[in-house]
């Protein structure tokens, strides 16, 4: 239940971003389209968590499945299904740098083409030049975002995988 809870506010504050315009200027402003690429990562791993934390609740205070593992089998289950997260969430940032690198070059080469230095010219660079630091930005920003949310996500599953090793390491001593 609390997965769905935070997944609702998350939602609902793309929604609120989206009412003032920003999700719009986020799409317009990449280039590279790397923040599409992240957010896209962001929805499967989120899919990936949901169902994750779906299954963790619904074996929560049974003696089910896991209960006929020893303990280090299922911690090396569920350590390999938080892997999955955080790998995803390293991912969405390094994207988000990707995309900062792409930005600066793009934002740099317009004053590699310059031939002269008078006023037209030079505001035509400077033009060219918002451009590559609107995609670095962005990019930089969609990366970090997503990150943290991937990462409160699958802190949350862990906390919820630890309890429920705790609860049938209990019921398996009395």
């Amino acid at each position: 239940m609390q997965g769905l809870i935070l997944f609702g506010l998350i939602l609902f504050g793309i929604y609120l971003l989206n009412e003032q315009g920003l999700i719009s200027v986020l799409v317009r402003g990449d280039a590279s389209y790397l923040s599409w690429l992240i957010l896209a990562l962001w929805l499967a791993i989120s899919a990936r968590w949901l169902y994750l934390l779906y299954w963790v609740q619904k074996h929560d205070g049974s003696r089910g499945i896991l209960a006929a593992y020893p303990r280090a089998t299922s911690e090396a289950v569920f350590a390999r299904w938080l892997n999955h997260g955080w790998f995803a969430a390293d991912a969405a940032l390094k994207l988000g740098l990707l995309g900062t690198i792409i930005g600066f070059i793009s934002m740099l080469s317009p004053i590699a083409s310059l031939t002269s230095f008078d006023t037209a010219s030079l505001q035509s660079a400077l033009g060219e030049m918002s451009g590559g630091m609107a995609i670095a930005l962005y990019t930089t920003l969609t990366g970090l975002v997503a990150n943290i949310l991937i990462r409160f996500q699958f802190q949350l599953l862990g906390d919820a995988m630890q309890k429920l090793l705790l609860t049938i390491e209990i019921q398996n001593t009395k």
